[in-house]
């Protein structure tokens, strides 16, 4: 039976195994040991002992039995059963959790945060199920309700500055609404709260002149919200104008004829403007300061015809002026070689004429000679 056992013993981890081992095997020892605590033998079981039989038949000798597949797997079944229970049982010790070593490859491997994308795709998507579930309003777009949303959030916003008098309505002095009547009616109390004023001399009854001119009697609130709402028309009216696309008559229109006093007596500003373009135009100009090419700080071949001047002032100019008289000796000396060109191409040209001319004399000469002579002997005939 123990044979059996450690046979079976590498099955189980270290720790949990051996100890589940070393449990079945003094469970073992203990039966074994309790079998052979047996009382004293008497005298016939003494010479049963010796004879192997109470008769004098010697026993059989034993036959070993063979393990069958089902003990086998008994066996088993108990010992996995036992370590499975000492593993569950046994504590751990405490310590620190060793952190993988395995490195990720390319399938197992995530982008950075892609699971904090996928939980907002998760909660949009959840967010997004529980609206159309709250507000089903049959085919209509997102895109539609949402517009319409801003569009009746701009028109609130639009009706609570006309309601505080702050918007003229376009192409009416004090729109469809009249919300002073409205006010006066709800006895001067106004529904939004955060409007309400205290009471801090603003019930004073004050004398006061309305738009059209008239003397009117009423609280100093009311002077200011007359006040305001003037101030606000004006705004408006600005507003309008500089935003239309028609042009504006001009306020300053002259009519016949008129003096132009203006040109000779500038206002103010107008007059310290010409002054300071006058300091500018009369001051005198700043030469800037002398810079020149500095060949030490341009890596590159230079040309045949390059000169480094010298960086002191004096000197540079000391060069300048002898190149300059360089120059000039230069041309003076081409100038000469010219004329002498010119006057040795005048000389022979004339020598060229008067050879020129005494060759056709001399040809003139000749056949005037030929000529008499050819007469005189046709008159010798």
């Amino acid at each position: 039976m123990l044979e059996f056992a450690f046979k079976f013993a590498p099955l189980a981890v270290a720790g949990e195994a051996s100890s589940a081992l070393q449990k079945l095997e003094r469970s073992l020892q203990h039966h074994i040991s309790s079998r052979r605590r047996l009382r004293p033998p008497t005298s016939l079981e003494s010479m049963a002992s010796e004879t192997g039989n109470l008769y004098g038949i010697k026993p059989p000798k034993k036959e070993y039995k063979s393990l069958s597949s089902t003990t086998n797997l008994a066996f088993q079944s108990s010992l996995s059963s036992l370590l499975s229970a000492a593993t569950s049982t046994s504590m751990t010790a405490p310590g620190r959790p060793r952190p993988s070593k395995s490195k990720p490859d390319i399938f197992t491997a995530q982008n950075k945060n892609a699971k904090k994308r996928a939980a907002k795709d998760l909660e949009d998507d959840e967010f997004r199920g529980r609206t159309a579930r709250r507000q089903d309003l049959g085919g209509v777009d997102e895109n539609v309700l949402q517009r319409s949303k801003r569009k009746l959030e701009a028109k609130a916003k639009i009706y609570a500055r006309m309601k505080r008098g702050d918007v003229v309505a376009e192409g009416d002095e004090e729109g469809l609404v009249d919300f002073d009547r409205k006010w006066a009616e709800r006895g001067g109390h106004d529904d939004d709260s955060s409007e309400v004023e205290s009471d801090d001399g603003q019930g004073e009854m004050v004398d006061y002149e309305d738009e059209y001119g008239r003397a009117r009697r009423g609280t100093r609130a009311e002077v200011e919200r007359m006040e305001r709402k003037k101030r606000n028309q004006l705004l408006g009216a600005e507003e309008l104008d500089r935003m239309s696309a028609r042009p504006a008559m001009p306020s300053k229109v002259i009519y016949g004829d008129t003096v132009q006093t203006m040109a000779f007596n500038p206002d103010e500003e107008r007059l310290e403007k010409m002054e300071e373009l006058a300091k500018k135009r009369d001051r005198s100009l700043t030469p800037p300061d002398a810079t020149h090419y500095e060949a030490d700080k341009e890596i590159r071949s230079k040309g045949v015809g390059f000169y480094a001047f010298s960086k002191d002032e004096k000197t540079r100019m000391q060069e300048m002026s002898n190149l300059e008289e360089e120059r000039r000796e230069t041309e003076r000396i081409r100038l000469e070689r010219e004329r002498k060109k010119d006057q040795r191409r005048r000389e022979i040209e004339e020598r060229r004429r008067i050879l020129g001319e005494k060759r056709a004399k001399k040809q003139a000469d000749t056949f005037l000679d030929g000529l008499m002579n050819d007469m005189g002997a046709v008159e010798k005939e």
